[in-house]
């Protein structure tokens, strides 16, 4: 059996009842890093071996831990905080698994906290639909990745270190120039009848609703709202303000 085990994602009291039990009977925990996952196993007394696999880990890791379910031993996949395969590579190796075992080697799911959901939650904006982006790339891609924010007609999730918060939401509010810029123009070719009405050009909306969360269930946590500008401007006046992991929810 593996066992995909959510874990807090700052506040250690965030675990269920039946993941303590799992990472307490399974053979081994997989972890993003073992040293981190230690803290959680120590605070709740779980002894269960350890077993480091993370994003560098290579094809003979990953052939290692097919051989233990083969040999019938019990993992549990943990990442550093939240729900494995989201954002980390434990995806990998859940694929990995079905296509060496298919159904004979279980999966299955211990769920419970995500930092998706957790900002979600909070953000006062409507979740029925969102799109869910991780971490925009460092330097290639980027602008495309800002695109498919503006594409979006639903609320966009994103994760953002602390190295690079400032830089992304200065990057949304240029974004939002951009448009401003690019509706007037549109505007003024339409009174000028540049523009006929068979090849009117759509506007693009706004970003008008930005929620910034930091640390979320931890002891800093802070959460952002408002006018885009003004976020930036608590963040950037604030050291303090520009440490931990944040969360960015996205909205029109």
């Amino acid at each position: 059996m593996l066992y995909i085990v959510s874990t807090p994602i700052g506040n250690l009291e965030d675990i269920s009842l039946r993941a303590l039990r799992i990472l307490g009977e399974v053979d081994f925990i997989l972890c993003e890093d073992t040293r981190v996952t230690r803290k959680l196993l120590e605070h709740y007394k779980v002894r269960t071996k350890t077993i480091s696999y993370h994003q560098h880990s290579d094809i003979k890791k990953q052939d290692y831990l097919l051989g233990l379910l083969e040999a019938g031993k019990d993992l549990a996949l943990v990442s550093d905080a939240g729900t494995p395969g989201i954002s980390d590579p434990g995806g990998k190796l859940v694929a990995a698994v079905i296509e060496k075992f298919g159904e004979a080697t279980r999966i299955e799911s211990v769920p419970g906290p995500s930092a998706v959901t957790a900002a979600l939650s909070i953000s006062g904006i409507a979740t029925d639909r969102f799109v869910f982006l991780g971490f925009p790339p460092h330097k290639k891609g980027r602008q495309k990745f800002l695109q498919k924010i503006v594409d979006s007609i639903f609320p966009v999730v994103v994760y953002e270190s602390k190295h690079r918060i400032l830089k992304f939401l200065e990057e949304l509010k240029k974004v939002n120039q951009d448009i401003v810029k690019y509706n007037k123009e549109i505007d003024e070719q339409k009174n000028k009848g540049i523009i006929k009405s068979k090849d009117l050009l759509k506007k693009i909306n706004l970003i008008t609703s930005v929620v910034v969360c930091r640390e979320l269930s931890k002891m800093h946590e802070t959460v952002y709202r408002g006018e885009l500008v003004d976020i930036i401007d608590k963040i950037k006046n604030s050291h303090n303000d520009q440490k931990g992991e944040f969360v960015v929810v996205v909205g029109r």
